[in-house]
C-alpha cells in the first residue's frame, strides 16, 4: 500500500491501496514530491468568518412627493 500526501492535507501521510491511489491521482489531488522536498507542517490559521451581509439602507420618502396628492 502506498503512502501518499494530498493536496487537501499535504501535512498528514496516509496509506491508500492501489485503486484508490489511482483514483487520487486521475483527479490530480495528489502532491507530487521530489525524493530532497520536505514538506512544511501547516501552519496557517483558519480564515476569519465574513461579516453578515447587511440590509441596503432605504433613504426616507419626502413628504408630498406621491401622485395621490
Amino acid at each position: 500500500m502506498p503512502k501518499i500526501r494530498t493536496t487537501m492535507r499535504p501535512d498528514q501521510e496516509i496509506e491508500v491501496d492501489d485503486a484508490e491511489y489511482l483514483d487520487l491521482q486521475r483527479q490530480g489531488l495528489l502532491v507530487e514530491e521530489d525524493a530532497h522536498a520536505e514538506v512544511p507542517p501547516a501552519t496557517a490559521s483558519p480564515a476569519a468568518p465574513e461579516p453578515a451581509p447587511q440590509p441596503a439602507a432605504v433613504a426616507p420618502k419626502k413628504p408630498g412627493t406621491n401622485k395621490e396628492s
